[in-house]
């Protein structure tokens, strides 16, 4: 009953209870799902999406002759994850898109958030991304399908934020810091540009990832950056 009545409470967005899930900043449980709004703001326009992640249980897969096994997170756009807890933090170790038939295990385990005596400020890790926001303008997104990943530092900034969503108020929250740059090419006479990236993650002990925001910030005429921001709207377990 009051699990139910807190599950409530987190939709109606008005208060918070951190102790629905445990302490744990990235639950793994069976049937878990949160669902989110992203919210896009670029130089050319504004759009905004759903997005639902689902916990859907232990699997393996096959990579060469290794033997793979993680927790699958789905998501409403068809992407299955494959998450593994380590004594030391939770690792993305494959990932299958929609229109894939196999899983494809990463070349490196990934830390998506650390644990235990790594969670702590001033803990820091580098992981290859590609952009949230930026995007070819017509006509050059047609000979340009994709942008080059980049790397981002990441670092543990905080232990105790209080964060406010439309799911409700979450203390002692994680926040993790991203920085980096992109080197792009503008054009002949402006030649490479530096773009600075900055990402930031609150994690709610019981819940997991409670807010996101990521920063792209750039604006020519054959490529839009913007700015990205990831709310929890709902969270059940």
């Amino acid at each position: 009953m009051l699990k139910q009545l807190c599950v409530a409470t987190l939709t109606l967005g008005l208060a918070s209870c951190s102790w629905l899930g445990g302490d744990e900043y990235f639950p793994l449980d069976d049937g878990t799902s949160w669902n989110y709004t992203l919210d896009f703001v670029s130089p050319d326009g504004k759009k905004k999406k759903q997005l639902e992640i689902r916990t859907e249980g232990e699997a393996t897969f096959m990579s060469g002759e290794d033997e793979v096994e993680g927790m699958i997170r789905r998501t409403s756009d068809g992407t299955d994850y494959f998450i593994q807890e380590r004594n030391d933090g939770y690792y993305r170790v494959g990932k299958r898109v929609i229109v894939e038939t196999k899983p494809q295990a990463d070349k490196e385990a990934r830390l998506v958030l650390p644990k235990g005596r790594n969670l702590r400020v001033g803990y820091t890790w580098t992981l290859e991304t590609s952009p949230y926001a930026m995007h070819w303008m017509p006509p050059f997104d047609q000979a340009n399908a994709s942008i080059k990943p980049f790397d981002l530092v990441y670092e543990i900034a905080a232990l105790d934020e209080t964060v406010e969503t439309p799911a409700g108020v979450f203390e002692k929250c994680v926040r993790v810091d991203g920085t980096g740059k992109m080197v792009f090419y503008a054009d002949a006479s402006a030649g490479y540009q530096e773009i600075l990236i900055n990402h930031r993650e609150w994690y709610a002990p019981g819940v997991g990832l409670v807010k996101l925001e990521r920063d792209e910030p750039l604006n020519t005429s054959i490529m839009k950056g913007g700015k990205v921001t990831m709310s929890l709207t709902r969270f059940s377990n």
